[in-house]
């Protein structure tokens, strides 16, 4: 509008001087100055450019009238035009920027999370007309998208207990505990809580699409998790224990019958204990023999006997 009312004084002062001198040639030449300011003015005031993938919103007097596409349009001098950002916005929740909840065992977490979204060109009129502000962008992110956000964050996790597991565990299954929290899952489902409520509120916006990166759990949470993983290594571990004596003692005892029903089992093994013992030059104790009951003299080797 201060446009358009320069172009006018400068016009009007044009005409001044064209007047005054008519009679002077140079009075008419210094009446160009002003005119050709005049015009160039009037063309901007009367002209808008619209940034690429944004959309303008035309007002006469206060009033919507029509929403603009990006590029060069023209327009009346009192219309005024105000953009809105519709590119695909994202907005990160990290650090101290983290969304605090209360998950389904009462404690609360800290989630790091980010939501990609855009404004539905087609509604920019309405869009305006609704959260018209100083920064109708700005209006938009925080009545839209960040506090609805929040709370579909919240009504989610609401329903998320991390302590659910701490079961007793049957220690001959094979059944692994799996504390990793299902990040996709929990942002499937975050994005569907946030398009409904989205169309609920008017479909002014599109979610592209909603991350979960990390969840910080609160102390006494974390404390109870890592006790219980804690319990059940160890029980694993004497379980495994067990399981090995067992083995064990198997094992000795399918040695012991083996003895039992065949002796020469341990004259075998015995010979080739001697036979390491001479061919790494050890000395064989006088009168050693492998054979139980023997008195005879033990030969080894090619010719080398020990008595």
């Amino acid at each position: 509008m201060f446009t358009t009312v320069l172009a006018l004084v400068l016009l009007l002062a044009a005409v001044a001087m064209f007047a005054a001198g008519k009679s002077k040639g140079s009075g008419r030449k210094l009446a160009v100055l002003p005119l050709v300011a005049a015009v160039v003015l009037l063309g901007l005031a009367c002209t808008t450019i619209i940034q690429a993938k944004n959309v303008g919103v035309l007002t006469t007097f206060g009033k919507p009238t029509r929403s603009l596409s990006s590029g060069l349009h023209v327009k009346a001098p009192w219309q005024k035009v105000t953009e809105l950002d519709g590119t695909k916005i994202t907005n990160k929740y990290t650090g101290d920027e983290r969304i605090e909840v209360r998950i389904g065992d009462g404690t609360t977490a800290a989630v790091e999370t980010a939501i990609r979204w855009s404004i539905v060109a087609e509604k920019a009129d309405e869009i305006y007309a609704d959260y018209r502000s100083d920064d109708v962008n700005e209006n938009v992110r925080e009545a839209l998208v960040e506090t609805v956000f929040k709370n579909a964050i919240n009504a989610v996790f609401g329903q998320y207990n991390p302590t659910a597991e701490l079961v007793t565990v049957d220690p001959n299954s094979d059944k692994r505990l799996n504390f990793v929290p299902d990040y996709v899952g929990l942002a499937a489902e975050v994005t569907e809580s946030m398009k409904k409520r989205v169309a609920d509120s008017g479909g002014y916006v599109k979610i592209e699409f909603v991350t979960i990166s990390g969840i910080s759990l609160s102390p006494e949470t974390q404390k109870k998790i890592n006790e219980f993983q804690a319990e059940v290594a160890r029980t694993q571990v004497a379980l495994q224990a067990e399981r090995t004596n067992r083995a064990q003692a198997a094992a000795n005892k399918a040695l012991s019958n083996s003895v039992s029903d065949n002796p020469n089992v341990l004259v075998s093994r015995c010979l080739d204990t001697l036979q390491m013992m001479v061919e790494n030059s050890q000395p064989v104790p006088a009168g050693f023999s492998c054979w139980p009951g023997s008195g005879s003299n033990l030969v080894l080797g090619s010719g080398n006997a020990k008595n």
